[in-house]
Parts: C-alpha cells; sequence; structure tokens
C-alpha cells in the first residue's frame, strides 16, 4: 500500500473513533461510553481480545466491557507524594482519564496530552507530585496491564523525552514503577532507575525524593545495584 493510502486508512480508522460508526463492542467506564470496533482493539490488546472472545465471557455474548474507574486521587489535594504502602491502583493509575487516553491510543496509536489537558512543565524545579512524567507512567502501567505493547513503547519514549527537561510528577511517577507494574515486566523501572542515578547529584538532597526512595525497596536495591556497576564496573543483570 502507498504512502498515501495508509494515510487514508489511517484517517478513516481515526474518524471511527470520532463517530462510533459501525461501532459492535461498548466500553462502559464511569459516565463514558466509547463505541469502539472487535476488528481494531482485539488485535492491538491482549485483554480486549480475550474479552471478545463470545464462548468465554460474558463480555463476548454481550458486547459491553466495563471499566470500573474514578476520577482518581485529586494530586492538588496533597502534601506529599504517595508512597509505596498507600498506592492505589484505582486512585493512582486507572482513572477515567487514563482510559480514555488507552482508547484514543487504540485509534491512533498515540495519545495526546492535551486529550485531558496536562501541563507540560519544563522545570527542573516542577511540581513532584502531579505533572508529565506521573501521566506517562500511568499509561505505561495501563498498557502491561490491558497487553497493549504499543502503548507501553510509547509511554516509555514520551517518559525518557520529558525526563531530560522536567522533574513533573517524578515521585509519583516512581512509585508507579514499583508498585503499579506488574512482574515481570522490569523496562520501567530499569529506565526510570537509570535516570534517577544520572541525576543522582541533583536529587541527593532532596528530601522528597528521599522519602520516596526509603518507602520503596526495590527502587533502593535498584539503586544500590547501580552504585555497584559504577564501582565494580560490572554491568551485569541486577534485577
Amino acid at each position: 500500500m502507498t504512502y498515501v493510502g495508509l494515510k487514508h486508512t489511517s484517517a478513516e480508522v481515526k474518524s471511527l473513533y470520532e463517530s462510533g460508526a459501525y461501532s459492535d463492542l461498548k466500553i462502559v467506564c464511569g459516565s463514558d461510553t466509547y463505541n469502539v470496533h472487535k476488528a481494531i482493539i482485539g488485535p492491538q490488546s491482549d485483554f480486549f481480545r480475550a474479552a471478545c472472545r463470545p464462548n468465554a465471557f460474558q463480555e463476548g455474548k454481550t458486547g459491553i466491557i466495563e471499566l470500573p474507574a474514578s476520577a482518581g486521587r485529586n494530586p492538588d489535594a496533597m502534601q506529599r507524594p504517595v508512597t509505596a504502602a498507600e498506592f492505589d491502583w484505582d486512585l493512582d493509575v486507572e482513572d477515567t482519564a487514563t482510559v480514555k487516553l488507552m482508547v484514543h491510543c487504540l485509534y491512533h496509536h498515540d495519545y495526546h496530552e492535551d486529550v485531558v489537558c496536562l501541563s507540560n512543565n519544563s522545570s527542573r524545579d516542577a511540581h513532584l507530585t502531579k505533572g508529565i512524567l506521573a501521566e506517562h507512567a500511568k499509561m505505561y502501567a495501563m498498557g502491561e496491564k490491558y497487553g497493549i505493547p504499543r502503548l507501553k513503547t510509547l509511554a516509555l519514549a514520551k517518559y525518557k523525552e520529558c525526563f531530560d527537561t522536567t522533574n513533573s510528577g517524578l515521585c509519583t511517577a516512581l512509585v508507579i514503577a514499583f508498585s503499579g507494574i506488574a512482574e515481570p515486566d522490569h523496562n520501567f523501572q530499569e529506565m526510570v532507575t537509570h535516570d534517577l542515578w544520572s541525576w543522582s547529584c541533583m536529587f541527593k538532597n532532596n528530601s522528597i525524593i528521599q522519602d520516596v526512595i526509603r518507602s520503596t525497596p526495590e527502587l533502593s536495591y535498584g539503586l544500590y545495584a547501580k552504585y555497584l556497576e559504577d564501582v565494580t564496573g560490572d554491568g551485569g543483570d541486577w534485577w
């Protein structure tokens, strides 16, 4: 297929997301309903592919998948970042906004910050609890839960790109990386640990980040492993 043909097909798929035309499946999340298409979301997601099987689950028969989600935790009301012990998937990752971005990505092969009006504060003095790094960590975790490799790859790349310019949401992203992503996926953990170690001279006196490290044993171990790599020159697998 030519580039023009691919571009035309992509535009048609995007239009199906906007209009819901020819939908054969509904995703219901809170007050939001997404009229989607099995042929589009099934091949991209292990979760939705399994849920659409007509003889396996109720959703395959009814054509309705309900994803219980709320507005999530309000970071503006928090005095400090959530700790690993306080982490709650339903409050800190899978909220109505991240579900919307996930469905958007299945049709657009990207998720756009303006969908939920995220603010990419390009500053090393940015808010450590909320912000763009936390949002990308959420999307990676969503990709892991729903078996969407493309979403994970995209979120990983976006996080890496943003980390070079901002700390916005860093502490929340660290907690999600080590509390919200299931074993045996270590890709995101390895990246955030490497990035944190690379900027350790800047963060070593930051009490908020130090509290997150102390409350997250796996992160503490990962940083210790990075220290051993520097001391011994052995870049082996520490996970």
